[in-house]
């Protein structure tokens, strides 16, 4: 199939390269008064002084500390980690004015959640459990085959100026951006540039966002879980990581322009029959988090190899991985694995300790097989 590349420029063009044609002048001539003023402030410095100068307001907050007002705020996670859930939750609770999570003040705004990824349907069901007034300045628009576009973004900003709209939540990023190319930072540098427009007016945008397929062991820093461009991390304003466990998530703020990052944090999941919530259970303890992430890092590992390995082997692996924690994080989870009859540990040649998912009779022969 031919593209574009493979015919002959138009006479038109040629000439326009021989003349030693600017394409910005042609683009400024083509712009609109107002479209001009903002390229011609492009090209206007402030001097130092003037900067020191200037007085700016204090940061305001759509959700003290996790949601800055005029920001861009991007939760990210695996599939089925309630991200519509909690956009939904954060609506909700933000039209309102109440506590997020009953602990994070919110500031009172109309949200607008373009959504591309649930439909109007399964949203209304999940509504339906987490609400019983449903008279709130909240607005949908679902499954409309929206796209991140100058047209679209300029008519997105006129109704939620005609709304009063505060909080713009796009569900998914993947679904609304045009780039087509997620890893490539100059395009997703241009999908950012339409997201400014609203902040620009005020408005605090929201995006959901998936991380990718994680390999044996889990990247012990969240916010490279990602899917796409790392420009991603450097255009978003605050970052927050959605890590589901078994009956609960953890929140991780991997990122925040405004100020320092919020300490991590659990959320029960309370999904029963007609009602579902959220509730905050605390801050979490890291340095068992870290022991937690050794645990299962060991276990994939033996599982993989298939094999008996000695301790400073598995050891070595881990930290390769650059899974977080020292040598005596590492013990005490090999000590309560142990334990809990989740890891076997014998020694071998030259009294070498190694460790296993199996008994230790089988474990031996298996081992004597594979070192010798």
């Amino acid at each position: 199939m031919k593209t574009q590349d493979d015919y002959p420029k138009p006479v038109s063009e040629l000439i326009k390269e021989e003349s030693g044609f600017n394409p910005d002048m042609q683009e400024a001539v083509e712009k609109s008064p107002e479209e001009n003023e903002e390229f011609n402030l492009k090209f206007e410095p402030i001097s130092l002084s003037e900067l020191m100068k200037k007085d700016f307001p204090k940061t305001e907050w759509v959700v003290e500390q996790l949601i800055p007002a005029e920001g861009i705020v991007v939760i990210s996670g695996l599939p089925s980690a309630y991200k519509t859930w909690l956009i939904l939750e954060l609506a909700v609770r933000v039209a309102k004015g109440n506590l997020l999570f009953d602990k994070f003040i919110t500031s009172r705004t109309t949200s607008l959640i373009v959504d591309e990824e649930t439909g109007e349907r399964w949203i209304q069901q999940r509504l339906l459990k987490l609400l019983d007034d449903f008279d709130l300045p909240v607005y949908l628009l679902a499954k409309r085959g929206f796209k991140l576009t100058r047209e679209s973004v300029k008519r997105l900003i006129a109704l939620a100026k005609n709304k009063e709209v505060g909080l713009i939540i796009f569900d998914s990023f993947l679904r609304v951006h045009t780039a087509r190319d997620e890893n490539d930072a100059v395009q997703m540098a241009e999908v950012f540039n339409l997201l400014h427009k609203f902040t620009n007016e005020g408005i605090a945008v929201v995006l959901t966002h998936h991380h990718r397929k994680q390999g044996i062991i889990r990247s012990p820093n969240p916010s490279q879980d990602m899917r796409g461009s790392s420009d991603i991390l450097a255009a978003v304003d605050c970052h927050l990581a959605i890590e589901r466990k078994e009956n609960f998530l953890i929140v991780r703020q991997t990122k925040l322009r405004q100020g320092e990052e919020a300490k991590s944090f659990r959320l029960s999941v309370v999904n029963e029959k007609n009602k579902f919530r959220f509730e905050y259970l605390g801050e979490v303890d890291e340095s068992q988090t870290k022991k937690t992430d050794f645990k299962g890092a060991i276990k994939d590992i033996l599982e993989r190899e298939n094999k008996p390995m000695y301790k400073k082997e598995l050891y070595e692996i881990l930290k390769s991985s650059k899974v977080e924690g020292g040598y005596s994080t590492f013990k005490s989870a090999i000590q309560e694995m142990i334990k809990a009859g989740e890891l076997f540990e014998n020694k071998g040649e030259r009294n070498k300790v190694f460790c296993s998912l199996k008994p230790s009779v089988q474990e031996q022969a298996l081992f004597k097989e594979t070192d010798g």
